[in-house]
């Protein structure tokens, strides 16, 4: 079971304000719960849920993230970039009206917390020759050939 990576209540500390009604704390809720799996499916699925009767470890990044998300969703639900009364006129950064969507950034900084790019080194076993070449690590005793242009 999956726990959603953020609270209520630290997204009404993040907001400035408390919710004032149910209704806007189940809306906080459900819109928690939805940038969560929206991270999840980013970065790792297993951020915020127990695996064999242990909780698999969360950086503190993804929380902020998954609240900035929400904290967007909160505040804008429309997805608007500028509204206007009479004369006045207020206008969110394009940024700020994308709702739920993560920002390239928040992507990038998701995936490198769930090392999904990058260079990766696998551990070498033994030192096997392919087509008589040299192996890797160098090592004259090597008996084992594998060559993939005679097998059939």
């Amino acid at each position: 079971m999956c726990e959603p990576l953020g609270t209520v209540q630290e997204l009404e500390a993040r907001m400035g304000r408390p919710f004032v009604d149910e209704l806007e704390k189940r809306q906080a809720a459900a819109a928690i719960a939805d940038a969560s799996d929206i991270v999840r499916a980013y970065g790792s699925p297993l951020w915020g849920c127990d695996e064999h009767g242990r909780k698999a470890r969360t950086p503190p990044a993804v929380k902020a993230v998954t609240l900035a998300m929400t904290e967007r969703r909160m505040r804008n639900p429309e997805n608007f970039v500028s509204e206007g009364a009479g004369e006045y006129q207020y206008r969110y950064a394009e940024q700020g009206s994308n709702g739920f969507a993560p920002s390239k950034q928040e992507i990038m900084l998701i995936e490198k917390l769930a090392n999904k790019y990058g260079v990766r080194t696998l551990d070498v076993v033994r030192a096997v020759a392919i087509n008589s070449r040299r192996t890797f690590p160098y090592d004259e005793t090597v008996t084992d050939v594998i060559d993939a242009e005679n097998s059939s």
